[in-house]
């Protein structure tokens, strides 16, 4: 994903949506050439999500392409969803008190465009052959990026509820699969991007942590001020914040699920003893982990490539065919790290938007975990210590399930009933003085959830 600044929406007129109706036929096949039974996708697929995993995207003119605004390709047998068949219960509402430094309504900045954007929020998924999740990163879409969006999900046109009369038009919508092997969701880190500004946190007293003492070298959650060595955090002096959600009760949002989405969704926060992010550069609290992958997943040659961002211009090897051509012209970084991914010698390497020091240059090798269970690649050089197994591992954070219905539903998740899943080092216990992320998830099969008016929630005195 992208960790760089921000460029903002023109709108979408439903003129435009209705332009790509014929990609609504973009469903998976299981009928290849010769009817041979394997699975292959249907080639508007990749049309309207070119980023459908182990397929490389359509390219014309010599650039892959991308659809001008986020498209939705139907789920499952194709249900057309039609929406909540009642009005939104409000009554869950009463006595909620929700955190004025950080709800995300996903509704357009009143000064900055007429799109919604989630913000910070980045889509992610198992790496499924043939799955997809979308919608992607607004700044990826030609049609939204005429008056910069920050980066994050675009949000959809898609009205949510309101209780109190203020205008609520815009919503988050994601929808994909089919996920086998462990599922995919979206997640956001609270701080990011307008919580902090050199490092300070800005998101008010109701969430700002207590700033270190003076000649302090670790912060309120006992993480390092700055890496060993007299360094700079690589990713920025705000890489590290989290936010002290001790004076609130839970997370509360709205959602509601389409017609062939699960009816669970699970909803996971990371704190400093979880959270992948806060490990970077220190590993305090548990060891991270990072998969790579040699071999390319679109069966594509991993072939060398130039990277002229660089000084001096290095060699990188992606996932792409040259003997169709140069690779393909892609001008935003994440974008192209998605289409076009690091294989080979270059597996363990990272784009200057998102660096990752722990890994950065070490050999992307094959490695069985000592319970036999699980086989990968993982960057790690010979003489290191090995991948951390579960016991040691970061990213089991505190989570429970949500139920869902095809209506809006008005959900409060009390911190108090998260646990850990058990796949990762465990916890002593949940700090909420220190959390950092929120995902949202789905475990297996299709996806299809709308989300609205994410906050931290407390009932009143």
């Amino acid at each position: 994903m992208s960790r760089r600044r921000q460029p903002w929406a023109r709108g979408v007129a439903p003129g435009e949506r209705l332009a790509f109706v014929w990609l609504a036929a973009a469903l998976l096949s299981c009928d290849g050439p010769g009817n041979t039974g394997q699975e292959v996708p249907d080639a508007s697929l990749s049309l309207a999500v070119p980023w459908v995993d182990g397929v490389l995207p359509v390219v014309e003119g010599g650039s892959p392409v991308i659809p001008a605004v986020p498209l939705f390709p139907p789920i499952a047998s194709g249900l057309p969803d039609p929406g909540p068949s009642r009005a939104a219960n409000c009554a869950p509402l009463t006595g909620i008190r929700t955190s004025p430094g950080w709800v995300d309504t996903f509704e357009p900045a009143q000064t900055m465009g007429v799109v919604g954007v989630a913000s910070a929020w980045s889509g992610f998924d198992d790496l499924t052959k043939y799955a997809f999740h979308t919608p992607g990163d607004a700044q990826w879409y030609p049609g939204l990026v005429a008056d910069s969006p920050p980066w994050g999900l675009p949000a959809v046109n898609v009205g949510g509820p309101s209780c109190d009369g203020t205008p609520n038009n815009w919503s988050l919508h994601f929808r994909g699969g089919e996920f086998r092997y462990w599922g995919g969701g979206m997640s956001h880190v609270f701080t990011d991007p307008d919580g902090a500004v050199n490092g300070a946190c800005m998101l008010g007293p109701d969430l700002c942590p207590p700033p270190p003492a003076a000649g302090a070298t670790e912060d309120s959650a006992g993480l390092p001020l700055a890496p060993a060595g007299g360094k700079t955090w690589a990713d920025g002096p705000g890489s590290h914040l989290f936010v002290d959600a001790s004076a609130y009760e839970g997370i509360a949002f709205w959602a509601r699920r389409g017609p062939e989405g699960q009816d669970r969704l699970l909803v996971t926060i990371t704190d400093n003893f979880t959270s992948d992010r806060l490990a970077r550069e220190n590993q305090k609290y548990c060891r991270r982990l990072r998969a790579c992958y040699t071999h390319c997943l679109n069966g594509t040659a991993c072939s060398p490539t130039t990277d002229m961002t660089a000084s001096p211009p290095s060699t990188i090897y992606r996932c792409f065919d040259p003997t169709n051509g140069p690779l393909p012209s892609v001008a935003n970084i994440s974008l192209l790290e998605v289409l076009y991914p690091r294989c080979g010698q270059s597996a363990c390497t990272f784009s200057s938007n998102y660096p990752d020091p722990d890994f950065e240059g070490k050999d992307c090798r094959p490695y069985t975990f000592p319970a036999g269970d699980i086989t990968g690649e993982y960057c790690y050089n010979a003489g290191d210590p090995p991948p951390p197994d579960r016991d040691e591992q970061c990213l089991d954070g505190w989570a429970t399930t949500v139920q869902l219905t095809p209506d809006w539903q008005y959900n409060t998740v009390p911190f108090s009933k998260m646990e850990q899943g058990g796949f990762g080092k465990k916890a002593p216990y949940f700090n909420v003085k220190a959390i950092d992320t929120i995902a949202f998830g789905f475990i297996l099969g299709w996806a299809d959830v709308f989300i609205d008016n994410v906050s931290f929630y407390r009932h009143s005195q």
